[in-house]
């Protein structure tokens, strides 16, 4: 995690990303699912003070987040205890003039989606207090011809958002997997892709090795270079 004046911890980051694998992440049959996280604690939880077992102990929330994770009709959650606000989400389907289309689960916690047209990272963003840290995590990375390349529905833009928004504290956007769909890629293409989502909000990959997460820093913004376990 990245920040004008606090140094980064990815060991704290790591604990972050194990947890919400832990208590969030969906599956069928054992298979890993879709889903992405946006959460905001205050920058300590980002540092060296990480623990979100205390934050969300009550019976309530570790139902609700177990409905999440088994529930396949449970497509997002809110909930805000203290000074932490989660947003978790699992892709949707909608239906759009004849046919469904199938919104990211990134992509519904950047773009709007309520009456007063603001999304979970707008509300979370909009919550007035420098001292803070907004994560975006999705376990699998945006696909390239859509999420970051499309027209129309680009996470870029929110992205763009984003950065403008929260101007202090710490940001980060963390994946997992390299999404199935551009795994014949080749590492240079991604790297050019994950390029633009670095040079907006500082970029990270996560990965589990021997039971254990560990974390990488992608690259320095405006550098079109990554670090080679992001791309590969």
């Amino acid at each position: 995690i990245q920040g004008d004046q606090v140094p980064v911890n990815t060991e704290v980051l790591a604990k972050m990303i194990w947890y919400f694998d832990d208590k969030l992440q969906p599956t069928l049959h054992d298979i890993p699912n879709q889903y992405s996280v946006v959460i905001r604690v205050p920058y300590q939880q980002c540092t060296d003070k990480f623990s979100l077992d205390s934050v969300f102990s009550t019976d309530e929330v570790k139902n609700a987040f177990n409905d999440f994770k088994t529930n396949s009709q449970q497509r997002i959650y809110e909930v805000t205890k203290d000074s932490v606000s989660l947003t978790a989400t699992k892709p949707s389907r909608i239906q759009i003039s004849s046919s469904k289309e199938t919104l990211h689960s990134e992509y519904i916690l950047i773009y709007p989606k309520d009456a007063a047209n603001t999304s979970p990272l707008d509300k979370i963003l909009n919550m007035i207090n420098d001292d803070q840290c907004v994560v975006l995590y999705t376990y699998n990375s945006p696909c390239i011809t859509k999420c970051i390349n499309g027209k129309d529905d680009s996470i870029t833009y929110g992205l763009s958002n984003w950065l403008n928004t929260q101007t202090t504290g710490i940001k980060a956007f963390i994946f997992q997997e390299i999404w199935h769909g551009d795994s014949s890629a080749s590492s240079e293409n991604l790297e050019k892709q994950f390029a633009k989502m670095n040079n907006l909000v500082p970029l990270y990959r996560c990965v589990k090795n021997n039971n254990q997460m560990q974390c990488y820093k992608c690259g320095d913004a405006g550098s079109e270079k990554l670090h080679q376990n992001c791309v590969s």
